[in-house]
């Protein structure tokens, strides 16, 4: 039986914690919680976590400078960015930040929760497949496939966030939105 994967959930709200946290026990994690982004820093400190969902607005500071922190330190980490204040902006900064994914709070949905947590460990899984087997060299071939993996999910939060953004934001915002997942889709289609 494979060992049970290790997630952060970071949000200064306890009773959205304590839920999620639950959810996660439930489907089988080991599921460890913070409140703040002091206490998220000790938490990695001292454990090395497959996955971890991040508020983005912290008592003590920022979610995405806490991703883009921990992402330099554990590369191999997945991350979610959390957020009740959504905004294309936002969404942009974490994706470049390294995240895996952009959830809108509140989350009502806790089946979204899981696929999108269990998207993000197939992807870590996937990953670590094809680095083991060149031996971390990258060759062309893992390169593409990572490219193609990434454009895909790209394409996929695009569509997410298209959708979410759709309920109440400017024509304006619609149309970039729009624009942007179409380039992203024909850029797809010329990948294969």
């Amino acid at each position: 039986m494979s060992e049970k994967a290790k997630i952060l959930f970071v949000d200064d709200e306890e009773a959205i914690r304590s839920l999620i946290l639950t959810v996660l026990e439930g489907d089988g994690h080991a599921a460890y919680g913070a409140g703040s982004a002091a206490e998220a820093e000790k938490a990695f400190e001292t454990t090395a976590f497959d996955l971890a969902v991040i508020d983005k607005n912290l008592p003590d500071g920022s979610g995405i400078d806490l991703l883009r922190d921990q992402k330099k330190k554990h590369p191999e980490t997945e991350f979610i960015i959390l957020t009740g204040y959504p905004s294309l902006e936002s969404a942009i900064e974490a994706l470049r930040g390294g995240a895996f994914d952009y959830l809108i709070k509140p989350v009502l949905d806790l089946d979204l929760v899981t696929q999108k947590v269990n998207r993000a460990l197939e992807r870590r899984r996937l990953l670590q497949q094809v680095y083991g087997r060149d031996g971390g060299a990258g060759g062309d071939a893992a390169k593409l496939a990572e490219a193609r993996s990434g454009l895909g999910d790209l394409v996929r939060r695009l569509g997410e966030l298209r959708e979410a953004l759709g309920r109440g934001q400017s024509d304006q915002l619609r149309s970039m939105v729009l624009e942007t997942a179409e380039a992203a889709q024909a850029l797809a289609k010329k990948l294969g």
